[in-house]
This record gives structure tokens, C-alpha cells and sequence, in this order.
């Protein structure tokens, strides 16, 4: 039975103008297919046309813009000294793709999910097999058609299928494996990986906090922390995924978050949730009072936007990831139980301080560890290309975007050149003598 990938068997170095050239094809690509990407992610997530627009459409080309303009800079050989006796001598550390990769990308953001990686990869000289998700069938076929005509399939490959492919992939020789999706299934993949000491890059999740102490501008932590909530129905990896409000204003924060949702047209406004199994998980987290605008309607999907305003730190909705338009909201009062909570989640993608306090800012920053840190707002931090994007611990290992993003799929190689020279150093024996000449001239 032949491999899947069998012929995507370029495992040379591209070169920089071939990359330049691949890339702006890409470009152009993308921008005569807008429309059909904002129709694919509206058939298979129902996304809002400007979020598709914008997460998923024009941050991607942004990206490819930024890399078109940069990549020469950024893989330009860095020069470093060479220790004395080694002169005459020039040393340089030089950026080298791994070779053949493969990407994984998750369904929550299958075009820019799928395409960021896949620009990054092949910017820094890699050949590229692409599996997208089987979740998004509309949005991977068109994945497909896309990047078929801007790449050769020896550069850069689609293939399409679920859980059974992927596992066969993970049994393929690669150089890298990119990986974006559930912690679970990034364990798995780390030791697929392990087991051919192949590298990887693993995007994962965790449940992001939202802390709001006392000092926090309310109104504005409220909507912020909505707005951040509810992009793309909940379903993004570093989404805030619970508050932990202090005490004393957690009840001006609920009644502040209840006017915003009831308010204004969430439901309206909101992309589906991914299947029917999903559906039932969140709301099978659902329990005690709950503040709702809209019903539920598990035919089409659609789940109505929530607050859990009475959460306990104990309650199911805390125990996993909640991945949906469901929003607990827990209270602490102390800043070490609070803290001692917060460690029993592990690392998350984000963190999310609501405060004007640098106190209390830097304290929750250097006990807590995260991927990145925003304060007073959300989602912000992933948003721009000038800051590398991955998590830490349970949340994945790695970061890109931009230029970390070509160096992610990147090795440094160190080179070094010396001349036909006389050699002052040279260790050919007798060496009793050389022994005496170091210890005397070296510096002690």
C-alpha cells in the first residue's frame, strides 16, 4: 500500500527567491478566493463574515505580506567571534529548514489555522504535507484547491481524510511536525514524535483565567471580557475561559456582563458549535443559575450565548476546557487561595488580568504560568505578528507568527571557516610544550 504522502519527497533546501515567488502566488491566491473562504467557513462553522474576514481572511495575508518582506532580513547569517586560537577563523550561525514537515490544523480556524503554518514553513525552505481537518470538509477541500495551484506537490501537499490518516502520518518520516489542536491529542503526537526523536511544535489549550480584582475598570472588563468570550462561539484555544472576579465587585460585574448580553444581538451574531457532540458537552456543563439570551437549537447548532454568574471553583464547568459561548464566573477573596486554585489548571495559553494594580499584576504574572499574558483585555496578545504565539506545559511547546514563526520551522547551523594558514595552535604531539605555551599565554 503506498503512503499518502509519497510524493511529497523533496527534502532539499528552497530557494529564496523560489520561497519569495511561492509565497506572493499564494498572496494572490488567496485574494481571488475571498469570497469562497468567507462562504466555506460560513458552511461549515456558520462564521460571521466579519469574523471570517478578519481572523481568518486578512490576518493571513497580513502575515504572508510580512514574511514576503522580511524573510531576507530575518534569514540573513549572523556573524558571531570566534575565540583566539582558532584565528585566523570566521564564524556565522545560519538558519536551515528542517526539510520535509508536517502541519495538523485543528477546525476552530481551518483556513488560518491551516495556511499560517503552512506560510511559515515554507518561507523558511521546508516542503510541507498539509491534513487539514476532516471537521470543516468545505474549508479543506477549498484548502486544497488553493494551495494545489500556488505549490507543486513536491512543495507543498493536502491530504484529506480523519482520525485514521493522521495516524498514519505520524508513522511517516518527517523532519518537523507542527501540531494545533487538544492537549490530548497533542500527547499523542509528542510521542509519535518522541519515538523518531523528530521535533514538533505543539499548539494545545488549557482553560484561560480572566482575573478582575477590585481596582479594574468594570464596564470595560465586562465588555472586553464578552467580546473575547463569545469570537467564534467560545471555540478558540486562548479564549478566556472562566473569571475569577473578586468578591466585592463580583456582583457589579455580573449585573454589568447581564446588560451587555441582553442588550445586544450575541445570538445573533454567533458562529455554530462544531457538531452535536460538542453541543452536549457544553451544555452538559451547564448547571445552576445561568443568565442566557436565546435559545438552543441543537439541528442547526446554534447554542445560546452564557454566564454562569454563580459558578463554584468546584462545579463540572471547572473541571475542562469549556470551548463554547458558556462563561462561569467564580469569586475569590484571597490572593494565595486564589493563586493555589488557579496552579491546580496548569499552564494556559493565556492569561487575562483585569486590574490597576501593578501589584496584583505582577504578582498573578510571576506565579502563574502562561504562553502570554494580556492585561486589562483579551485575546489582543494573539493578534499581533510582532509577538510569538504557543503556549507552555500543558498548552503546548514552540511559538511562531511573523518571524518566530519562520524560525520555528528552522534549525540554527552553526559554520565556521578557517584558512590554509600557518596554525599557532596546532595540538600535533609532542604536545609538552604546547601545554607550557597555553598555561602561560591563555587567560587564567
Amino acid at each position: 500500500m503506498s503512503k499518502p504522502t509519497e510524493s511529497t519527497s523533496f527534502r532539499g533546501k528552497l530557494s529564496l527567491g523560489a520561497r519569495l515567488k511561492a509565497l506572493a502566488k499564494l498572496e494572490e491566491g488567496i485574494k481571488a478566493r475571498r469570497e469562497e473562504i468567507i462562504a466555506a467557513l460560513a458552511a461549515d462553522l456558520g462564521k460571521p463574515e466579519v469574523e471570517a474576514f478578519l481572523a481568518e481572511y486578512f490576518f493571513v495575508l497580513q502575515e504572508i505580506r510580512l514574511v514576503r518582506r522580511k524573510l531576507k532580513k530575518w534569514l540573513k547569517p549572523r556573524k558571531v567571534k570566534s575565540p583566539i586560537w582558532f584565528w585566523p577563523c570566521r564564524s556565522r550561525v545560519e538558519l536551515d529548514a528542517y526539510g520535509r514537515v508536517l502541519v495538523i490544523s485543528p477546525w476552530n480556524y481551518p483556513i488560518q489555522l491551516a495556511l499560517a503554518p503552512v506560510v511559515s514553513a515554507v518561507a523558511a525552505g521546508n516542503s510541507v504535507v498539509l491534513k487539514p481537518s476532516e471537521m470543516t470538509p468545505t474549508c479543506s477541500a477549498l484548502l486544497e484547491e488553493i494551495l494545489s495551484e500556488c505549490f507543486s506537490s513536491e512543495v507543498v501537499k493536502v491530504v484529506l481524510g480523519g482520525k485514521e490518516l493522521a495516524e498514519e502520518l505520524l508513522e511517516e518520516d518527517f523532519d518537523f511536525i507542527f501540531f494545533t489542536g487538544s492537549t490530548e491529542v497533542g500527547r499523542i503526537v509528542a510521542e509519535k514524535a518522541a519515538r523518531k526523536l523528530t521535533p514538533t511544535v505543539l499548539e494545545l489549550g488549557g482553560k484561560c483565567p480572566c482575573l478582575v480584582d477590585a481596582t479594574a475598570d468594570i464596564q470595560i472588563a465586562a465588555k472586553r471580557i464578552l467580546i473575547g468570550k463569545f469570537f467564534n462561539a467560545g471555540q478558540t484555544c486562548f479564549a478566556p475561559d472562566f473569571v475569577a472576579v473578586e468578591k466585592s465587585v463580583h456582583r457589579e460585574l455580573v449585573d454589568k456582563m447581564k446588560v451587555l448580553l441582553m442588550e445586544l444581538p450575541w445570538e445573533e451574531d454567533l458562529s455554530r458549535v462544531i457538531n452535536e457532540r460538542h453541543f452536549d458537552r457544553v451544555l452538559g456543563l451547564v448547571s445552576g443559575e445561568e443568565i442566557r439570551k436565546g435559545e438552543d437549537d441543537r439541528e442547526s447548532l446554534k447554542m445560546a450565548p452564557r454566564i454562569l454568574p454563580e459558578a463554584g471553583w468546584d462545579d463540572a464547568v471547572m473541571k475542562e476546557e469549556v470551548f463554547g459561548p458558556l462563561l462561569p464566573v467564580v469569586t475569590f477573596e484571597k490572593e494565595e487561595e486564589l493563586l493555589s486554585r488557579l496552579r491546580e489548571y496548569g499552564s494556559p495559553l493565556a492569561l487575562y488580568l483585569f486590574s490597576r494594580d501593578s501589584r496584583f499584576i505582577e504578582k498573578m504574572k510571576g506565579e502563574l504560568r502562561s504562553g502570554s499574558v494580556a492585561i486589562n483585555d483579551t485575546m489582543k496578545q494573539a493578534c499581533s505578528l510582532e509577538l510569538p504565539f504557543g503556549g507552555v506545559g500543558e498548552s503546548g511547546s514552540g511559538r511562531y507568527r511573523g518571524k518566530k514563526g519562520v524560525e520555528a520551522f528552522c534549525y540554527e547551523r552553526a559554520v565556521m571557516k578557517r584558512y590554509f594558514v600557518h596554525d599557532l595552535f596546532e595540538m600535533l604531539p609532542p604536545r609538552e610544550g604546547m601545554a607550557r605555551f597555553l598555561k602561560k599565554w591563555l587567560p587564567k
